[in-house]
């Protein structure tokens, strides 16, 4: 009788040797780099853009990471493909600034203002938060994705009128 129970059991233990272990449900999910960096934000082609529009990308790319209206982002120059946006600083009323690029999707930019020189780089880096714009008819919709795999999307409208800024 016991050869019987010990060859069941074994049997079983056998079986669920091949199952994958299932994850808890609280566990986050963990995607690859690559598909973290496709679903940080809209899939649309990019378009190539005015001189004025990658403007108003760039006010509501950066915009989005500091936590600004881009209508709050002024461009202030333009030079080579580099735009720089500036805004009024929310504590002391005075003036930050960014440069910022466009590449394919991406809005990419680096602070300008911050006290240790190195901080102020392109981030582009892995672990940099990842902005991507598309634009649909005449709206302009920016998503960041956070390193946490926190994402936030934002939407505005664009005119024709936004182009000669």
């Amino acid at each position: 009788m016991r050869a019987p129970v010990t060859l069941l059991i074994g049997a079983l233990a056998l079986a669920a040797c091949g199952e994958p272990a299932s994850e808890p449900a609280d566990a986050p999910a963990v995607a690859p780099p690559a598909a973290s960096q496709a679903a940080a934000g809209p899939a649309a082609t990019p378009v190539t853009l005015s001189e004025g529009m990658m403007g108003t990308v760039c006010r509501a790319g950066v915009g989005a990471v500091y936590g600004q209206p881009g209508a709050d982002v002024m461009v202030l120059d333009r030079a080579g493909g580099v735009i720089t946006v500036g805004w009024r600083a929310p504590v002391d009323g005075g003036q930050l600034t960014a440069e910022c690029r466009i590449d394919g999707n991406r809005v990419l930019w680096r602070p300008l203002d911050r006290p240790v020189a190195g901080e102020n780089r392109w981030m582009d880096q892995p672990g940099d938060p990842v902005v991507t714009y598309s634009l649909d008819g005449s709206t302009l919709t920016v998503s960041q994705s956070l390193p946490d795999g926190t994402t936030t999307t934002t939407a505005e409208a664009v005119t024709t009128e936004e182009e000669a800024r």
